[in-house]
């Protein structure tokens, strides 16, 4: 088992993945009226890199190959399915946010 026997999409989408925790982009807002707090959170990174991982590993997912890393593929791109749906949530600020 090597790189050149992983397909394109699964590739992709590991990669996405992993670029969904290294790059950044937040907004972060809080306020307070009235003793009312409110907060606003957004990850612009992780939610592009999760839905770009979510997308490559559903294709991964489809066109696992042929053959014994047929396998594989699948494991990579449902591994990068969850991975993106969850850094997508938290990407929202529906997941693990500072809010």
């Amino acid at each position: 088992m090597s790189w050149r026997d992983i397909t394109g999409a699964a590739k992709a989408a590991a990669i996405f993945a992993g670029l969904s925790f290294i790059i950044s982009v937040t907004y972060l807002s809080t306020s307070s009226r009235n003793g009312v707090g409110t907060c606003r959170f957004m990850d612009y990174g992780a939610l592009a890199f999760g839905a770009l991982a979510v997308l490559a590993g559903l294709v991964a997912l489809a066109r696992p190959g042929t053959g014994e890393n047929a396998n594989v593929n699948r494991i990579i791109g449902a591994a990068a399915v969850l991975v993106g749906l969850y850094r997508a949530g938290y990407g929202l600020g529906l997941v693990g946010g500072p809010c």
